[in-house]
């Protein structure tokens, strides 16, 4: 009668003791490739920047990066949280190792949150420039670290899949889940496409002809691109090249007068009636002419600047008087532009403005080669071949040449810029294009051109077409979309998800 119950099959500890640290061995394979995806990311970054001809969107590039950032982030305060972070040996290390990693790695991800939060141009560019600084110290020690580490690493990533817990896949869903807005559109998630930085430059036309010079009719309707021979674009129409002589073409200007085009060349200056010509020389006494400017409401004055200094015809080019008067380099002369109802020139050692008798210095900016009024009239941008970019205001000149590349000299070679009501675009001969949406920074926007300068950059609305030295390139910008406060939201997704999915195991593990 008191027949003892049969003992209950004793359970060995070893499959639980098994499936605990398989949770935490499949946490820790997802933390090591994402780990491993942020490093491929960054690396594109240095493609990139080589500015190879490999067209690589660096937009979703940089949205990768972020978003395995965040990720991780939310794996790893995860664990934190429910005490279940590995521990793996590294014998052998130097003993600066391990302190070593834990300042570099909270600087990464400190940085990193830093910069999910939308701040000014000035504090955020500061932050990228240690996260990068602290990734790039980091590799060393880190190579050094999982080197000596690889004997314990199965105990990290080994086991048996079958055997986690549903709870667990809960927090993968979690985590992988936003990838699928991610891929449907890369770009509006990434914060380069915020400054415009997140695209590729795709051949658009007249491949492998060199371009200095475009044109558009005041009017719109058609486009006229020089150098190596002068084309005319037009809507529906595509491109064709003009009859014109064989002379390297050094500027354009477009008229809404009776004239409507003017050509300047090696030989002198080109005029047509009609754009698509037949172009006629003008009897202008100089020669080299590559600034060209019509006063505005009266087409009939025009000025234009050669290797004998800057002339001015009131009679649409049919007599010249010379006009190089208060010049300090009147053989240098080159750029010319009116703004604010004046008019302004440069030479190779300053910016001018005419009186009405002379020139009047109002910049020490040397060699000028451009000076282009923003959309909006209100500032005058003055581009050097070595001395960066300057901007007037109507009241005085500043520097805006931050985040420009220079030569080994501290040179900065701009030729252009292109400034409307949301953005400034330049051309130089290092960077490609850079782009500048805060009134501070410039960033760089070269990924798909190819080797070579950008001589002059077009935007119409957001599409922007590139006069280089192998044709023309076309670029798609995007408009601004709540990238930080997205990223935001993400992380605090993935961080409560995940902490809750691995709690939820971690007592169903321990009850069991």
């Amino acid at each position: 009668m008191n027949q003892s119950l049969p003992d209950k099959p004793k359970m060995s500890a070893r499959p639980w003791t098994f499936r605990s640290r398989l949770s935490i061995s499949a946490a820790g394979s997802v933390f090591i490739g994402l780990l491993a995806l942020a490093w491929t990311s960054a690396m594109l970054y240095l493609v990139v920047r080589t500015r190879l001809p490999v067209a690589i969107n660096l937009a979703i590039v940089d949205t990768v990066h972020i978003y395995v950032g965040v990720a991780s982030m939310a794996f790893f305060a995860a664990l934190v949280a429910t005490g279940r972070l590995p521990c793996i040996d590294a014998p052998g290390k130097p003993p600066w190792i391990g302190g070593s990693l834990l300042i570099l790695y909270l600087a990464l991800y400190a940085t990193g949150a830093i910069l999910l939060v939308p701040l000014g141009a000035g504090i955020s560019r500061s932050v990228v420039t240690v996260h990068s600084l602290a990734a790039v110290w980091s590799v060393p020690p880190s190579a050094v670290y999982y080197w000596r580490a690889r004997p314990n690493l199965h105990g990290l990533v080994g086991g048996s899949v079958q055997w986690v817990r549903s709870r667990y896949w809960l927090g993968l869903v979690i985590v992988l889940l936003p990838a699928v807005p991610l891929t449907a559109m890369p770009r509006a998630m990434s914060p380069l496409a915020q400054a415009g930085a997140g695209g590729v430059w795709t051949p658009s036309s007249l491949r492998g002809i060199s371009l200095d010079r475009m044109a558009v009719s005041p009017q719109g309707g058609w486009l006229l691109a020089g150098g190596d021979g002068l084309f005319l674009g037009q809507a529906g129409q595509g491109w064709r090249r003009l009859d014109f002589p064989a002379e390297l073409i050094l500027g354009l200007a477009a008229s809404a007068g009776p004239t409507e085009a003017y050509v300047g060349t090696e030989a002198g200056l080109y005029a047509a009636r009609r754009v698509g010509g037949p172009y006629q020389k003008l009897p202008l006494p100089g020669r080299e002419v590559h600034g060209i400017a019509v006063e505005p409401g009266q087409p009939s004055t025009i000025w234009a600047s050669s290797r004998q200094g800057i002339w001015r015809s009131d009679d649409s080019g049919a007599h010249w008087v010379n006009a190089s008067q208060g010049l300090r380099a009147p053989e240098a002369s080159w750029a010319l532009s009116y703004f604010q109802r004046g008019l302004y020139g440069s030479d190779a050692l300053g910016v001018y403005r005419w009186t009405g008798a002379k020139w009047e210095s109002g910049s020490q900016q040397k060699w000028v080669v451009s000076l282009d009024p923003s959309a909006d009239g209100r500032r005058l941008f003055a581009s050097s071949m070595g001395d960066g970019i300057q901007v007037f205001d109507g009241k005085r000149w500043h520097p805006a040449d931050d985040g420009l590349a220079s030569h080994g000299g501290g040179a900065i070679h701009v030729v252009s810029v292109t400034a409307g009501n949301e953005r400034a675009i330049a051309a130089t001969m290092l960077d490609g294009v850079a782009i500048r949406t805060d009134a501070q920074f410039w960033s760089g926007l070269g990924s798909g051109l190819s080797r070579g300068a950008v001589w002059r950059v077009l935007d119409d609305h957001g599409m922007l077409l590139a006069a280089t030295d192998d044709g023309l390139f076309s670029y798609t910008l995007t408009g601004r979309s709540p990238a930080g406060t997205w990223w935001v939201l993400l992380a605090g997704v993935l961080v409560a998800g995940t902490v809750a999915s691995l709690s939820q195991l971690r007592f169903a593990d321990e009850a069991s």
